[in-house]
């Protein structure tokens, strides 16, 4: 539980929402370390440049059993769709404002689900990003991928690239260990029931 009495409301939302998130995962050394995260504040990357949340929304299609993931133009890495949550922000709306701004589309479009897994990511690029730490929060939406059509102009805006790929295809471009375990993850509870 966060108890600085400095934490503006916008702040005290964010915390409650990740707390009562993570009240629905099984405690472990990731829970443990989110919730060491919450209690230092300054969730935001306006807030701590170096340490703050995120939010992934990972694209699947059941039926071609494909993924949504592209080449991060920042990064150089292989990732899916996901941004920071800034100021002033609950998980919800940063959802909501990415899938926008990376996609062109509506929240409404989807049938968002609770987030279902948690990574934390160590990030060396300085070159590039003033982020040392992610911890991230990672929502799943399924799609049909001949229906779904992003605006092309916003995903190039973030991405060189993005593409439909079996978890197979996409493991053998991904170098990232938290966008593995996303496709991971997808395969295990999505593809193969």
């Amino acid at each position: 539980m966060v108890k600085d009495k400095k934490m503006t409301n916008a702040n005290k939302n964010l915390s409650k929402e990740l707390e009562e998130l993570l009240a629905g995962f099984n405690h472990s050394p990731i829970v443990a370390s989110f919730l060491k995260r919450i209690e230092k504040n300054k969730l935001t990357i306006q807030e701590n440049s170096e340490s703050h949340f995120c939010v992934y929304f990972a694209a699947y299609d059941p039926k071609s059993k494909q993924v949504f993931i592209g080449h991060h133009k920042k990064s150089g890495l292989w990732l899916f769709n996901g941004g920071h949550i800034d100021k002033g922000e609950t998980m919800s709306k940063a959802l909501r404002r990415e899938i926008n701004e990376e996609w062109g589309l509506d929240i409404s479009m989807f049938e968002i689900k609770n987030p279902a897994l948690l990574t934390i990511t160590k990030i060396n690029n300085p070159s590039k990003q003033t982020c040392k730490r992610h911890y991230d929060i990672w929502y799943f939406i399924k799609v049909d991928k001949d229906s779904f059509k992003p605006d092309a102009d916003k995903v190039l805006e973030e991405f060189y690239e993005i593409n439909w790929l079996s978890p197979k295809r996409a493991r053998e471009i991904v170098k990232e260990k938290n966008t593995l375990a996303g496709i991971d993850f997808v395969e295990k509870n999505y593809f193969n029931k």
